[in-house]
């Protein structure tokens, strides 16, 4: 890995997460008024696959010797690969899909299952954070300071969201149960990434979900990381993409505490 430019390798993925976010912009106000969750008619659902198909199109291109795997079914590049890039094409489905502003383009880029670089792009929201291990990370350019220490836990913001797995739904009240009566407030943006992007940007403190997958994951996680970002599991162990469950939280936190137990 010694040997990677990663800066290059975001350069290249920034403008090709802008890209790609800029055409999801605009079908989306082509459906505006028409199109509906992503269960329900294919609108939206071609609007990931596009965005998936434009990824993986020049991911493939430019890293031949990667390995690709999206949350609309790609798997591609060499099985073996050191390198994976994940891609969730549209995280935040729902709200795209009611004309909410909070999704976004998420492109990771792993290393033996450590995030290494990630890309968040959400032109309806305005954010556009990127991030790599050893180099920092950026809001639209905009150096992001490290993070700091928590405070008071009365003073903490987390956000959460609902596991697309039903039963995991039961650990996420419990926590949010556990956590009512210590802390500040809840926050819930319906994407991963989002929720991701503000850790980094901090604007809340932490992020804790009990079941999602790499391609959520990866490129917030990566970012996160590499401003100091502290990411274990629910139970305090150490956490990495083979993984469902994460807690991304500022030094000192320790929201295990209260996780271990859902």
């Amino acid at each position: 890995m010694a040997n990677v430019d990663l800066l290059g390798l975001l350069t290249h993925v920034r403008a090709l997460g802008v890209r790609v976010g800029d055409e999801l912009l605009r079908l989306q106000e082509d459906l505006a008024g028409t199109a509906t969750d992503k269960g329900g008619v294919d609108l939206v659902t071609q609007a990931d696959v596009l965005s998936e198909k434009m990824l993986t199109e020049d991911l493939s291109r430019a890293f031949p010797l990667h390995r690709i795997a999206g949350e609309e079914g790609t798997r591609t590049g060499p099985a073996d690969s050191e390198w994976c890039w994940h891609l969730d094409p549209l995280d935040g489905t729902a709200n795209y899909s009611r004309g909410l502003p909070f999704w976004m383009v998420s492109i990771g880029l792993s290393y033996h299952h450590q995030p290494v670089l990630g890309c968040l792009v959400g032109p309806a929201c305005g954010l556009m954070v990127t991030g790599a291990s050893g180099l920092g990370a950026w809001n639209h350019g905009q150096a992001l300071p490290k993070a700091q220490p928590a405070g008071d836990e009365r003073t903490w913001m987390v956000a959460t969201d609902w596991p697309w797995n039903l039963a995991e739904r039961e650990r996420t009240v419990h926590l949010l149960s556990q956590l009512a009566p210590r802390i500040r407030q809840y926050k819930s943006f319906g994407s991963a990434a989002v929720d991701l992007a503000h850790v980094a940007l901090g604007k809340v403190d932490a992020y804790a979900i009990s079941h999602i997958f790499p391609w959520d994951q990866c490129g917030g996680a990566a970012i996160c990381a590499a401003l100091g970002y502290e990411l274990t599991r629910w139970d305090g162990s150490p956490w990495d993409l083979r993984h469902p469950d994460i807690i991304c939280a500022r030094p000192g936190m320790h929201l295990e505490r209260f996780t271990s137990h859902c």
